[in-house]
């Protein structure tokens, strides 16, 4: 038997069918078959086709959880199977090597969407990167117009252009004036400015107070959000989570979100997601977390409250970071590394995940074949590996 030839067995509309539920590492295998099933699994509609399967696959069994660098032991990350934390047995973290030789800087994972992380170190250095494939692009430098500053990210997917983009907001470490806005596009590979937050959006009822973006935007119905933090006169007057403003990829431009009609004895905690959906988990007097759901995203009154979780010891439950399809959710409490919550029968569990001390922040990613290049780059590199596989072709040995 010469050369492996499977649309000769099965038509490629079935074998197209088959690998669309093949695992990613797998297919990453199944590409040097032949020409035809590198051009299909390397072709943007079954990688976006792939990418759906794997998102909502009712097991969660292509979710995956990374734990952030730790200071004492740079170079790599750590990661685990979210279905894993469903078993009763011990989960192990495994080692994730780290995307880039320099391992002298500290990166964080500051967004995910379709596979892609985005990681940076705030100051110096930022990439894209998919662990899954072990791809990774380096994003070009960028500089704000302060010497001193800090930095708050956002990442995100803009479907109407098909394109990822990174937004960096600067603000001025030395002062409370207004900030600069970068953002990033994967398809022109280049930094362009954009305006900064309007004042008919940042308005406070007290002039002497400032609003500014808090950590990493949240990324929901193609836009990103943020908390707010206002600023007082005083040092130390500082109050969080304001207003949620949104920035949209699509249209760039800033808006804000209306929250929802709070009950009576609730205080401001965080605002996060639930899948799909906007959320704010707000606090019962460190006793009770409430957990509020946008259902129809830009409609304040489809704000419902959609759960109250009690504590199951007095610490803060911090949000939840992920909700699988069985109604589990993945949260953090105190210096417990991670706790899961039923919200079918109001009970907690416990996953014990070692050899991953020392390790902080803990993100949920897909495994998909999204590539962090544009698409020239990996249309470029799909017509050179096929040219190799029609010069050396496959056979038995």
């Amino acid at each position: 038997m010469k050369d492996l030839n499977f649309t000769e067995i099965l038509p490629p509309e079935l074998i197209t069918e088959i690998l669309l539920r093949v695992p990613v590492k797998s297919l990453l295998k199944f590409r040097s078959v032949s020409k035809f099933w590198l051009t299909l699994i390397s072709s943007g509609e079954f990688i976006k086709n792939h990418l759906s399967l794997s998102a909502n696959n009712k097991e969660d069994t292509h979710h995956v959880l990374i734990f952030g660098q730790s200071r004492y032991y740079k170079g790599n990350f750590k990661e685990c199977l979210f279905r894993s934390l469903f078993n009763d047995s011990v989960t192990e973290a495994f080692d994730l090597k780290y995307p880039i030789e320099d391992n002298s800087k500290l990166f964080n994972v500051l967004g995910s969407c379709n596979g892609l992380i985005f990681l940076a170190d705030y100051l110096e250095c930022s990439l894209l990167w998919n662990p899954t494939t072990r791809m990774h692009k380096n994003l070009p430098d960028i500089r704000p117009r302060w010497k001193k500053y800090y930095v708050e990210y956002g990442f995100g997917y803009d479907e109407l252009r098909d394109d990822y983009k990174v937004l960096g907001i600067f603000y001025n470490r030395c002062g409370l004036d207004g900030g600069e806005v970068k953002i990033y596009s994967l398809k022109s590979d280049s930094w362009t400015s954009v305006d900064y937050i309007g004042e008919e959006i940042l308005n406070t009822s007290d002039s002497n107070r400032k609003m500014r973006l808090a950590y990493s935007g949240f990324f929901v119905n193609e836009k990103l959000h943020w908390d707010t933090i206002t600023f007082g006169p005083n040092p130390g007057d500082v109050c969080r989570c304001r207003e949620i403003i949104y920035f949209d990829l699509a249209n760039e431009k800033w808006e804000k979100v209306e929250k929802p009609s709070y009950g009576v004895g609730e205080t401001d905690l965080y605002m996060g997601t639930l899948g799909s959906y906007l959320c704010v988990f707000r606090d019962y007097n460190e006793t009770q977390l409430g957990v509020w759901v946008m259902n129809g995203y830009g409609v304040k009154e489809s704000w419902i409250k959609k759960f109250t979780i009690t504590y199951p010891i007095k610490q803060v439950l911090y949000p939840p970071l992920f909700m699988s399809n069985n109604g589990e959710m993945l949260a953090t409490l105190g210096t417990i590394t991670s706790i899961m919550y039923n919200s079918k029968d109001d009970a907690f569990r416990y996953p014990h995940v070692i050899n991953c001390n020392d390790f902080h922040g803990v993100t949920i990613y897909v495994e998909s074949l999204v590539c962090p290049f544009s698409t020239e780059v990996t249309e470029k590199a799909t017509k050179q590996r096929g040219k190799k596989l029609r010069s050396k072709p496959l056979r038995n040995k």
